[in-house]
This record gives C-alpha cells, sequence and structure tokens, in this order.
C-alpha cells in the first residue's frame, strides 16, 4: 500500500470510529452528516467519498460480522447432530453481539434500523447448508423451509437480544438464549 492509500484508510477508519461515537451518545437520528464531519475535522464531501449515509457507517459492521461468520464456519461448527450445530451457530451470533460494547448494540437493535432485512448476508446464508442438511437427513421435520427456519431462528434470538437492550444488558444474554435455543430448536 501506498502513503496515499494509507491516509485514505486512516481517514476512513476516523469517520467510522468518529460516526459510531456520535451515534451512540446523540442517537443516529440525532446526527447529521455535518456533525461527522466537524467532529471528524473533514469536509461533508469528504464524508461521502467514503460512505453513501449514515447507514452506510453501520453496514460496515454487518461487513465485519459477516467476515466473522465466515471464519466461524470454515473452522467448522461444532456439534455430534445438527440441532447442536444449529444451537452453537446461534450462540456464536449472541456472542458476537455481546463483544460489542453495549451502548452499539442498543444502537443496533431498535425497530427502524431496515439493515436487519438485507437479503443474501453471509451471517444468514451460511447457516443454509447446515439447515438443508437436517432436512434431508430427516433430523429437521418442522413443516418449514430452510429460508423459514434460518428467518424464524434470527427474529428470536434479535427478540432476545432486543428485550436485552430494554432491559440495559442486566441478564446473562448467552445463558438466556442457551434456554430458549433448546426450546426453540427441539421441535424443528
Amino acid at each position: 500500500m501506498n502513503s496515499r492509500t494509507i491516509q485514505a484508510q486512516k481517514t476512513k477508519d476516523r469517520i467510522h470510529k468518529t460516526s459510531l461515537k456520535l451515534f451512540m451518545s446523540k442517537g443516529i437520528d440525532n446526527v447529521s452528516i455535518q456533525d461527522i464531519a466537524k467532529a471528524a475535522n473533514i469536509s461533508v464531501g469528504s464524508f461521502y467519498n467514503y460512505y453513501k449515509s449514515k447507514l452506510d457507517v453501520l453496514y460496515q459492521n454487518y461487513k465485519v460480522a459477516d467476515k466473522n461468520f465466515i471464519e466461524f464456519v470454515n473452522n467448522g461448527v461444532e456439534g455430534d447432530t445438527i440441532k447442536e450445530k444449529v444451537k452453537n451457530y446461534m450462540l456464536f451470533y449472541i456472542d458476537f453481539v455481546t463483544s460489542e460494547p453495549y451502548d452499539f448494540t442498543k444502537l443496533l437493535y431498535n425497530n427502524s434500523n431496515k439493515l436487519f432485512l438485507k437479503k443474501g448476508r453471509a451471517m444468514q446464508t451460511l447457516l443454509a447448508p447446515i439447515i438443508d442438511e437436517g432436512i434431508n437427513n430427516g433430523e429437521i421435520t418442522a413443516d418449514m423451509n430452510t429460508e423459514e427456519i434460518i428467518e424464524f431462528l434470527f427474529q428470536s434470538m434479535r427478540g432476545l437480544i432486543f428485550h436485552w437492550c430494554l432491559h440495559d444488558g442486566n441478564f446473562d444474554l448467552h445463558e438466556r438464549a442457551d434456554k430458549y435455543l433448546e426450546l426453540i430448536i427441539k421441535p424443528l
């Protein structure tokens, strides 16, 4: 990488870090591009050289999450049965969420964040072959297709995470998810 590329990456990182800090302290709806530019000591035009919008800043975190899931799956999802693998996959999701600062998680898990609706993200698509295998070998017999099962699992865990945020993170999210996933996955 040349010095210009390095400087560009540093600027993008500064915009990202500054944006998240402002989002967490004021709420994303209360932060303008001008606020970000001023706090990052850049022009508004420079912001748009790196990001299309405020949501694009958040989407960068989703890309990081997807990379983590690719690595997780490439290392092999542990479990003796498909249902154990599904449970461990979803617990990895929960553990990834809790690895982020609580204020950041609280920022993301709200009803105005439509990034959760984005189709084709690795986080969801990487679970499909595991579910498919369970359906094909008869271990998963639910009257739902793979896509519906994945949507059901993520809706359930997002709801739990949202509930955890509403309660200011005052319970062990992993422990609760572990308990609930037993109830959710068993009948599949």
